[in-house]
């Protein structure tokens, strides 16, 4: 075997061991109304296979509301049905594309998780007596801006430090506010 193609092969494999878990470090809730449902990083086997020519190979839709219940609770819910991979991100068998694969499931998993984390702090915020219809509209408004702000940061999740940089940032902030009583 040539040397250029054992250093492509040794390449691959340290990608796929390193910075490659197929899941963030997430924070469940220890009670029986989870703010956010399903209460872990959804997996590619929640997303649905989407054939269509879209400019990305993936979509995470996150749909926040508010309970109908007393005291006002707001939840975060992963919709499956708007949420799509493409079947070639799922199916990949080469190293290389499953290393890929599982960088972007990461990236999708964070969406998620940031609409979650803007949840939990605003269920925390509705004891001070805050309105919780206006509340859930500055949510929404957030939740958007910031998985925008994500994507444009990042590139969609291809460029390592930033993406990187965004996990560390959201994970600390839902172990945060996880644990806070």
């Amino acid at each position: 075997m040539s040397n250029n193609v054992l250093h492509i092969i040794l390449v691959m494999m340290l990608m796929l061991l390193t910075g490659c878990a197929s899941n963030i470090q997430w924070q469940g809730e220890q009670q029986a109304l989870p703010a956010c449902l399903p209460d872990h990083a959804p997996t590619w086997e929640e997303f649905t296979k989407s054939y269509g020519n879209y400019k990305h190979s993936a979509q995470t839709a996150v749909a926040i509301t508010l309970a109908q219940i007393e005291p006002p609770f707001f939840q975060a819910r992963f919709d499956p049905d708007r949420s799509w991979v493409q079947p070639h991100i799922v199916e990949a068998w080469y190293p290389y594309d499953q290393s890929i694969a599982h960088r972007l499931l990461r990236h999708e998993q964070l969406h998620f998780a940031i609409s979650c984390l803007l949840v939990r702090q605003a269920n925390l915020s509705l004891i001070s007596g805050d309105d919780p219809h206006q509340m859930l509209q500055l949510v929404r408004a957030t939740a958007q801006r910031l998985n925008r702000q994500y994507d444009e940061d990042t590139n969609h999740g291809t460029i390592p430090d930033q993406q990187a940089q965004w996990e560390q940032d959201v994970e600390e902030q839902l172990e945060e506010v996880t644990l806070q009583p």
